[in-house]
């Protein structure tokens, strides 16, 4: 009898290749990290060159997707401008004009499906496809690693392996094995490496820091260090996972940690400001209170993230968009979402990244507005509009249609399952799901295979595009 082959996730933690087509992958499977070089040179050296140019098949065609999408970027981009530049005309011109215009509801942006999928192009031939984009390329190249990790993982990393309760400090800083890809007798065949201060700093260089300015120095909020928060769930999207509810030792308080981006230091403090105005206008909104900071180790200037309130059992809206859900609650929060968007408005404050992905619905049906990070995402506002009130206001008039008739064609489906689990830590029923509770379930959905979980893949290209 054929044994039947079930699959894992795996984390993407970090993932890059350079100028001379070598690639290294940082991934978390089942609480162990690995990570893995590969070197084209290294693949050549074997007699048996069918693997080596499949490698080389792959990152070609993540290479070109993304030169692909970057001009396209490049040319969304200077739409911002030109866009910006004529609003900014526009109302020099005339101040008492409309400050509203209707927008079609001509949804095109891809999405992700949240559900663990398993990758289906291998009928495809590699670097053929001119169409592919740069996620699928790049998880395409990424399950080509993973699989050649399949057996040391069975081994290192089994779905039934008893978790150990980490730090904060400990899940960034914890154990790694490091690999370096060879062919041997045909096959991949991860070598494993001795660690060095050198690969030690790579693994150092993914923690996440940003230096905060004085200003929010001076805020009265307690930095806590990471070594006194213990991890209680993981978030996978959107990538790169990272832990997500903490509780602090001393006290028992539960947060929920969001890491700062270093790359994209401006968005990381429009949020703490506006978390921050927010909080002094006590105004009728659901919105995660920004509690505190964590430090890096017992630094007062660097921060690893933010500490923010914890929302219980989240569901983000995007999962909500269905005629099956009580037609009332859609009304209902159809009616909040507005009433949050026009109360932001009328104290200056601008959302950005308006999508139903940015609101949350807790465990008793109340609306939480998140992430005021700014930006926008294809498919929800248009790029010239975004960060403006226009932008915001095009947002809401798609989820206020998607929740008035879910199965119209109004949204389409691949811009409503783009859902971010920001906030979002797996769940069971009515139970959180924690890291043991995680583990027993994965025992009976893996095996052989192994599989990225795919939802991370439309993420990153709306994250090139956006950013």
């Amino acid at each position: 009898m054929a044994q039947s082959v079930t699959k894992t996730k795996a984390h993407t933690l970090h993932f890059s290749y350079d100028e001379d087509d070598s690639c290294a992958l940082t991934t978390l499977i089942n609480d162990v990290r690995y990570h893995v070089m590969v070197d084209p040179n290294e693949l050549k050296k074997s007699r048996e060159k069918p693997l080596y140019y499949e490698y080389l098949d792959k990152i070609s065609a993540l290479r070109e997707a993304e030169e692909r999408e970057e001009e396209l970027a490049e040319e969304q981009q200077a739409r911002v401008h030109r866009g910006k530049a004529k609003s900014k005309n526009k109302s020099r011109e005339s101040s008492e004009g409309s400050d509203s215009k209707d927008s079609g509801v001509d949804v095109t942006a891809d999405g992700d499906d949240d559900e663990f999928v398993e990758d289906d192009q291998e009928d495809e031939e590699v670097g053929e496809d001119l169409d592919q984009d740069s996620a699928s390329a790049g998880l395409e190249l990424r399950n080509w690693i993973l699989g050649a990790l399949a057996d040391i993982t069975k081994t290192d990393a089994p779905p039934n392996r008893e978790p150990e309760e980490s730090t904060l400090y400990e899940w960034y800083h914890g154990p790694t094995y490091f690999y370096s890809m060879q062919i041997t007798n045909g096959e991949l065949s991860p070598q494993l490496l001795e660690t060095t201060t050198e690969l030690e700093a790579k693994i150092e260089a993914l923690v996440p820091r940003l230096k905060m300015p004085k200003y929010i120095q001076n805020y009265n909020l307690p930095w806590l260090n990471p070594n006194d928060l213990i991890v209680q769930s993981e978030v996978s999207m959107p990538p790169p996972a990272h832990p997500g509810q903490v509780i602090h030792k001393s006290t028992g308080t539960v947060y929920f940690f969001k890491p700062v981006v270093p790359s994209q230091p401006d968005s990381v403090k429009r949020e703490i400001h506006i978390l921050r105005k927010l909080e002094t206008l006590n105004l009728d909104i659901k919105f995660p209170s920004l509690l505190g900071f964590v430090s890096l180790c017992t630094s007062k200037t660097q921060a690893m993230g933010m500490l923010l309130q914890n929302i219980r059992y989240p569901t983000p809206l995007t999962k909500l968009l269905r005629s099956s859900v009580d037609a009332g609650a859609r009304a209902e929060w159809s009616r909040k979402s507005e009433a949050y968007i026009k109360t932001l408005h009328e104290h200056g404050i601008v959302w950005g990244d308006a999508k139903a992905d940015n609101f949350m619905v807790d465990a008793e049906s109340e609306l939480w507005i998140i992430d005021f990070g700014g930006s926008y995402t294809e498919g929800w506002v248009d790029p010239e509009i975004s960060e403006t009130v226009e932008g915001d206001r095009m947002g809401l008039e798609k989820i206020q249609t998607a929740l008035a008739d879910p199965e119209g064609g109004t949204v389409d489906n691949v811009v409503r399952e783009t859902a971010s689990t920001l906030f979002v830590t797996e769940r069971s029923a009515d139970e959180e799901v924690t890291r043991e509770e995680k583990r027993k379930r994965a025992e009976s959905e893996v095996g052989e295979g192994m599989v990225e979980d795919a939802s991370a893949r439309k993420r990153r290209k709306s994250d090139t595009l956006a950013s």
